[in-house]
C-alpha cells in the first residue's frame, strides 16, 4: 500500500502549486537587470549595430548633407537614433502578466515619415534571446522549487 500523505507527497504537491510559469513570468521581467537586457537588444543590437526595426527592416540612412553636418553619422550608413542619447535613456518597459510594453519618449520622432512603433520591438533575433534567457529562468525556477528552496 502507498500512503499518499506521507510528507514527500505532500512537498511534491506544494511544490507544483508553486510552478506558475506566470508567477516566473513577473518575477523575471520585473528585474531591473532582465529589463536592462532586453532594453539593451534594441539599443544596441539592432539599432546601434544594424539600425533596423523589429521586422529587421533598415529605419533610413544618414544622407551626405547630414554626415557634413555631423561627423558622428557617416554617409548611408543606417540611423541609430542615439544622437543625444534621450532616447535611449528614455525607454522603458511595462510588465503585463502575459506580455512586456517597450515604450520610449517618441515626441520628437513621430512627426517624421520613417517613424514607426516597431522601433520599440524587438527583431526575431533579439526574441530568440529572450525565450532562451526565460527558458534558463524558468527551469532554474522549477528546481529550486522542487528542491525546496522556494
Amino acid at each position: 500500500m502507498i500512503n499518499l500523505k506521507n510528507a514527500p507527497y505532500k512537498r511534491a504537491k506544494l511544490a507544483l502549486a508553486k510552478l506558475n510559469a506566470g508567477l516566473v513570468w513577473l518575477e523575471t521581467f520585473r528585474r531591473g537587470d532582465e529589463q536592462q537586457k532586453i532594453l539593451n537588444y534594441i539599443r544596441d543590437d539592432q539599432l546601434t549595430e544594424k539600425g533596423v526595426d523589429g521586422d529587421g527592416d533598415v529605419i533610413g540612412y544618414y544622407s551626405l548633407t547630414t554626415s557634413f553636418i555631423n561627423p558622428k553619422k557617416s554617409f548611408n550608413t543606417p540611423y541609430t537614433l542615439n544622437d543625444t542619447g534621450d532616447f535611449y535613456r528614455s525607454m522603458y518597459i511595462t510588465v503585463l502578466k502575459d506580455a512586456l510594453i517597450i515604450r520610449g519618449d517618441t515626441l520628437k520622432m513621430e512627426d517624421k515619415q520613417w517613424w514607426t512603433d516597431k522601433i520599440l520591438e524587438l527583431t526575431d533575433d533579439s526574441l530568440a534571446k529572450l525565450r532562451e534567457d526565460y527558458k534558463k529562468r524558468l527551469q532554474d525556477y522549477a528546481r529550486d522549487v522542487l528542491l525546496g528552496r522556494r
